[in-house]
């Protein structure tokens, strides 16, 4: 496995959803390149597929973002921001310019726009009893209207790794997953998941889908059944394999690519996920894991892994202050909870949504403080956030500190 030096990772992502009206304008692209390359950035993240399934650059197979029916990115059609952003970075030797792929969200409730979700109803996650939730497992923003579609579908497979493979054809330096998962506890209860969960077990399901788990009527809250450790290993499973099959497909493409992967750093509560993002060595004790959960690890898959660290509460010490449920409520506490779940396999980088400093700047600054301390780096989610809190020269302060001494 190749594993650069990520000890002093400033990643900045650049969500094209937040941002891609603005840097329609090329001038606009121009000036976040400078920015970037001021504040001691080192990686850049451009999507190149959005978290509602449409393409950034001209796919084969996927819609492009102009395709959007309110007209929101009329000014990119018939254009391609992966290719227009890198011919702009080709001179830029000190960062590196990696490409998202929102992997199995594909629509959105919203309206009819999107990915795959309308053309391919049959690929879409079936919820237990139609049951949506539409909370947030932890700080992670909400994208309850967001369309999933099914990780073990084999059609959604190949759709999935036929996008990777052309966003690999790109004079990119990496690939970076996310939202590859699957949307919440409550899906997928597909009868396709039913029998492959089965074949899985080795035994029928007595009494499908309560022996997974039931809904309590009036709390709505979810009683684990008996299978629920075992469901709970499957469907990770389900995401690791994907995911060796992603970076396959990229490292066979170029085997010097960087290959990552964002996911939140709630590790206990991320059942709900289905992904079990820690290292093959890592034995958690939980509730609702069997003894043999650390076989749908997939950190050893990765070159390096974001860890979402959330929370307005830097230190364990505000955590607790705050009463907090646990001390990983903290950006202090995520990180730590994250080097413990990967043990030591690959780089980790803490990272942090920019808008829970909102009107708190040393907050912000203390929290990135905190990221690089304690973990690879720090991944600043997002830029828009930087334009429109007018932050950046806090970036010239944090980031270039390791230059200035």
């Amino acid at each position: 496995m190749m594993i650069t030096n990520m000890k002093e990772a400033n990643i900045l992502w650049v969500d094209f959803l937040a941002n891609g009206e603005r840097l329609a304008d090329e001038a606009e692209q121009h000036k976040l390149i400078t920015h970037a390359v001021k504040s001691g950035i080192t990686h850049m993240i451009i999507d190149a597929k959005v978290p509602f399934g449409q393409t950034t650059f001209q796919s084969k197979y996927g819609y492009h973002v102009s395709t959007w029916s309110d007209g929101r990115f009329d000014e990119w059609k018939d254009r391609d921001f992966l290719s227009e952003f890198l011919s702009k970075m080709k001179d830029i030797d000190n960062i590196k310019v990696l490409a998202n792929v929102d992997v199995f969200s594909e629509g959105t409730t919203f309206s009819r726009d999107g990915g795959m979700a309308y053309d391919k109803p049959e690929w879409k996650v079936t919820f237990y009893n139609d049951a949506v939730s539409n909370e947030s497992n932890a700080a992670e923003y909400k994208d309850a209207d967001t369309i999933f579609v099914n990780p073990i579908h084999p059609e959604v497979i190949e759709y999935e790794l036929n996008i990777i493979k052309e966003v690999c054809t790109y004079n990119l330096d990496g690939i970076v997953v996310d939202r590859c998962r699957y949307p919440n506890i409550y899906g997928d209860f597909s009868d396709l998941s039913k029998t492959n969960f089965e074949a899985y077990i080795g035994e029928k399901v007595k009494t499908w889908p309560q022996d997974i788990f039931t809904i309590e009527k009036e709390t709505k809250e979810v009683q684990f059944g008996s299978l629920f450790p075992k469901w709970a290993e499957w469907r990770a499973l389900n995401i690791k394999n994907f995911v060796n099959k992603a970076r396959n497909v990229v490292k066979s493409h170029n085997e010097n690519l960087l290959f990552a992967d964002y996911v939140g750093s709630w590790y206990p509560l991320y059942f709900s996920e289905g992904v079990n993002w820690g290292s093959e060595t890592y034995l958690p004790n939980l509730e609702w894991t069997a003894d043999t959960y650390s076989v749908s690890g997939l950190a050893e898959e990765l070159d390096f892994i974001m860890t979402g660290c959330y929370y307005p509460e830097v230190t364990i010490e505000e955590a607790r202050a705050n009463n907090r449920p646990a001390d990983w409520y903290s950006v202090e506490g995520a990180v730590e909870k994250s080097l413990e779940v990967i043990n030591g396999s690959i780089p980790v980088v803490g990272s942090l949504f920019l808008k829970n400093y909102k009107g708190n700047p040393d907050q912000f600054r203390k929290a990135i403080k905190m990221c690089k301390e304690k973990s690879n780096g720090v991944m600043l989610f997002d830029t828009v956030y930087l334009e429109d809190y007018n932050w950046w020269n806090i970036l010239y302060d944090e980031l270039n500190t390791a230059k200035k001494g």
